[in-house]
């Protein structure tokens, strides 16, 4: 079990004691070139003063590598208190966008360091410490995915790329291929 879901586990197991037994089936979701393991539904039994009651939640088991990753980057490009949420959401979508596209790599880490792509990875920005925005809206987006279109993979201060999508602030979020 991720550190995330024990995490989240041990949250519950503070508002009340419970039993909690294996998840009944993880389900694997097959993509072209990947697998994925679908959310898993956990059984939990709530003691509740002489009742039980039952609780079934999803839980998405969130890779702790790819949200440090995603926190920093998200804090490192768009972390200032005046950058909307709205800003960081489109930054951090930006990223699984590339990730997932056929012409950036495939994991989040190369798709962050791949050379001349994200300034912070190079003037140390990646390396300060995120806040708990930044971390809350990386695990958003890795729980829900993208918020946006899946051929939205340009975010800089001008225009590239083959359209604009949206500008948030200074920040034009651009398509790659048709709208």
């Amino acid at each position: 079990m991720s550190k995330l879901v024990q995490l989240i586990i041990l949250g519950l197991m503070l508002v009340v004691p419970l039993t909690i037994d294996r998840p009944q089936k993880v389900e694997t979701v097959r993509h072209p070139e990947k697998v994925v393991e679908a959310p898993v539904v956990y059984e939990f039994v709530v003691l509740d003063y002489d009742k039980e009651v039952v609780i079934k939640a999803e839980v998405v088991e969130i890779d702790v590598v790819e949200l440090d990753l995603l926190a920093h980057l998200i804090y490192a490009e768009a972390g200032s208190d005046w950058c909307s949420d709205k800003m960081q959401q489109y930054t951090g979508s930006v990223v699984l966008n590339r990730k997932a596209h056929e012409s950036y790599p495939n994991t989040m880490r190369e798709v962050i360091y791949q050379d001349g792509q994200y300034s912070c990875t190079w003037n140390g920005m990646m390396d300060y410490e995120y806040n708990e925005r930044a971390l809350e809206c990386a695990r958003f987006l890795l729980e829900n995915g993208s918020v946006l279109p899946s051929n939205v993979v340009y975010q800089a201060q001008f225009l590239q790329g083959d359209g604009l999508y949206e500008q948030v602030q200074n920040m034009y979020f651009c398509y790659k291929g048709e709208k």
